[in-house]
């Protein structure tokens, strides 16, 4: 990173560096410190460290005593007060460097899919079936490429997965009743509020994904527990990026009771497109007529 952006790194400050130890915080009347930041050959930790990939994913959720690149960069990126941040403090700078930052650890998790490719060389006999059907009927073409899991965000098998999951769905409860897309609104105060001066949302994706992930939470859960459009049977959605990098997602509904016919009654029961009384209801003509 300092290479590629001398001017965030006037000083050519250290990046990630491989078998970093994580610290571990003592809980209150614990005398146990950090890992050994040095520990000898063969020890468990050097083994330990040697079994997953430097751009692996959480390290609380796996059984890890090293630093992961995302790790790394999870840590650079978040807010530290009163402290100048090179990832979030100086504008489209610092957003290009964290999609660079990301770039270098999807390269990492490619790099040690390709060189353990014996842990994922056994082929599903669907896997199998869906290569005849691509056309390769030879049997020595399949299982002899370079495999990514489906594990792995963004590859062919990943997307292959969920839209097999989606289709499974509809296959199960028939076509949705409901299409709803929930949009990120910049002017949030949970985002402004949060802000440096003369900082635009767009310069703060940190921020904005966190509370966008917030709410779309909220949301999904008063659409499961029924409060938003009555009893449901399923629910499907993604997330998808505007170019400003505000986030939305498209949301299908499948309510208990509903056949995919959506007549003009449920729908004026469901939605509302039209501006509220000022009266009657003052938040919602408020909301309506600033966003």
């Amino acid at each position: 990173m300092p290479l590629q952006y001398p001017l965030l790194f006037p000083y050519g400050e250290r990046g990630f560096q491989i078998d970093v130890p994580h610290l571990i915080v003592p809980e209150e009347g614990d005398d146990d410190g950090a890992v050994d930041p040095d520990p000898a050959p063969g020890s468990p930790s050097v083994e330990a460290s040697s079994s997953y990939p430097s751009g692996g994913g959480d390290s609380d959720t796996n059984s890890r005593n090293r630093m992961t690149m995302q790790d790394y960069y999870r840590f650079m990126c978040h807010y530290k007060g009163d402290q100048p941040n090179p990832y979030i403090c100086y504008g489209l700078l610092s957003s290009q460097s964290v999609v660079d930052a990301r770039a270098c650890i999807d390269e990492s998790r490619l790099w040690y899919i390709i060189r353990n490719q014996d842990m994922f060389r056994s082929e599903h006999m669907q896997g199998i079936t869906d290569a005849v059907g691509d056309g390769c009927v030879d049997g020595d073409v399949v299982g002899k490429r370079t495999i990514v899991p489906s594990s792995h965000m963004g590859g062919r098998r990943y997307f292959n997965e969920n839209f097999h999951d989606g289709i499974a769905i509809c296959r199960v409860h028939g076509a949705p009743d409901v299409f709803t897309t929930f949009t990120c609104n910049p002017k949030w105060p949970e985002i402004t509020a949060a802000l440096e001066p003369g900082q635009a949302p767009s310069d703060r994706a940190d921020v904005v994904v966190r509370v966008y992930h917030m709410k779309l939470a909220e949301y999904l859960d008063e659409i499961k527990s029924g409060r938003a459009f009555g009893p449901i049977k399923a629910v499907l959605y993604t997330v998808e990026f505007q170019k400003r990098g505000l986030p939305h997602a498209h949301i299908l509904v499948w309510r208990i009771g509903g056949n995919g016919e959506i007549g003009v009654e449920n729908i004026n029961s469901l939605i509302s497109a039209e501006i509220p009384d000022a009266l009657l209801d003052p938040l919602g003509y408020a909301l309506v007529s600033e966003f």
